[in-house]
């Protein structure tokens, strides 16, 4: 099960870096001319899920509460002085993908109910957004990376 996990989580990083790799501050906060929600906020938002699954697994969280009131579901669109840097919020990708393959290394999670019940699908909630992200990329007038 961790082996299948953490091959969800790598396509999963490596996804959001391959397509938020050239995006500068500014295309990260533009949003959808229909509505929807912009790559800063989606990439907030799934370090606020790693967050949780950390909390599942005994870690440490990245990031703030009042991180969270910005990126939490329902929390509406954000400007420019709300949203955290684009690097930063990668850097806290980066960070939270060493420590969770690190843990997914160590911990045997069909030992517990409760993180086989989540976890799968938290990976499929990051999965979900990450596919936004390359949608999102080209509505921003950007070539797509992953082909």
């Amino acid at each position: 099960m961790n082996e299948e996990l953490k091959t969800v989580f790598k396509f999963n990083a490596f996804v959001f870096n391959k397509n938020l790799e050239d995006i500068t501050q500014d295309e990260s906060l533009m949003t959808p001319a229909e509505g929807g929600s912009c790559i800063n906020w989606i990439l907030g938002h799934i370090l606020l899920t790693r967050d949780y699954i950390h909390e599942l697994l005994g870690m440490e969280k990245i990031c703030s509460k009042e991180f969270g009131k910005t990126y939490e579901k329902g929390s509406g669109k954000i400007n420019s002085g709300q949203a955290e840097d684009i690097k930063e919020l990668l850097a806290k990708l980066k960070t939270s993908q060493e420590r969770l393959m690190k843990v997914l290394d160590e911990k045997d999670l069909r030992l517990e109910q409760k993180l086989l019940d989540e976890i799968p699908a938290l990976s499929f909630h990051e999965a979900y957004h990450a596919g936004q992200t390359g949608i999102l990329r080209r509505i921003i007038g950007k070539e797509g990376k992953i082909k």
